[in-house]
Parts: structure tokens; C-alpha cells; sequence
């Protein structure tokens, strides 16, 4: 029961935060940053950033539909639910190396929230893999 309540709870997860990727080119003022860089470079940031949102929102929807399925990690479920821990792990050890505060500088609210959030998705699609072997 406990793969498959985390299997939904990491596709709601990653719904809310496609979600909030929707949002990042009001949030963080990107049409005006763009204006500063070459064509070339704002379109090739804004095309990766777009298919990043597709990619979020079509996990989040094979999590929710197929969370059964997920839960059991077996076969290709396994090597899913493996590699999106995996990508989630390595995404908050990169938010504290690449994202890291000057001494003396606190977190962000939202380096919070997403620190959080990347140890849930970690969690979330890990425990079905752990618990496969016990």
C-alpha cells in the first residue's frame, strides 16, 4: 500500500511542480532577460525550459495513471521509477552546489521549498524500488 500511495503522492508532486515551471517566465522576469541575450540563446533556453514543463507534465500523468503498475516496480516500472529518483537526487545535490549561499547568506524561501520538494520526489519513487526487495 505504501508504493502505491507514494507513486500517487510523486506524480501529484511533480504536477504542482510543472505547474510552478509554468510560471517561471512571469516569476523570474525572463522576457526582459531575454531581451539582453542573442535570439539564439533565448530560444534555445526558452525550447529546453518548454520541453522540460512537457516532460514534468507527462510524468506527473503516467504517475497518476499508471500508479499500480509503478508501485510494483517490475520490469520497465523498475528502471522508471529508479532513473526518476536518481534525476531528483542529483537535482538537489545541485541545488546545493551549483545554487550554494555566500557565507553568512541564508537559504531563499524557495531554495527551501525546492529542497523539499527534490527530497520528496526522491523518496517518493524510491520507496516502491526498496520495497520490492523486502
Amino acid at each position: 500500500m505504501l508504493p502505491l500511495i507514494s507513486i500517487y503522492f510523486g506524480g501529484v508532486l511533480t504536477l504542482l511542480l510543472a505547474i510552478l515551471h509554468s510560471r517561471y517566465y512571469i516569476m523570474f522576469n525572463w522576457k526582459d532577460d531575454f531581451e539582453k541575450i542573442t535570439s539564439i540563446n533565448a530560444r534555445i533556453f526558452y525550447t529546453i525550459h518548454i520541453a522540460l514543463l512537457l516532460l514534468f507534465f507527462m510524468i506527473a500523468a503516467i504517475s497518476i495513471s499508471y500508479a499500480k503498475e509503478l508501485s510494483q516496480s517490475v520490469g520497465l516500472a523498475f528502471g522508471f521509477n529508479l532513473l526518476y529518483s536518481i534525476f531528483w537526487m542529483w537535482r538537489l545535490i545541485w541545488q546545493f552546489v551549483y545554487f550554494k549561499m555566500e557565507k553568512g547568506q541564508k537559504i531563499p524561501p524557495i531554495g527551501i521549498f525546492l529542497i523539499i520538494i527534490f527530497i520528496l520526489l526522491v523518496v517518493s519513487y524510491l520507496i516502491p524500488v526498496v520495497c520490492r526487495f523486502l
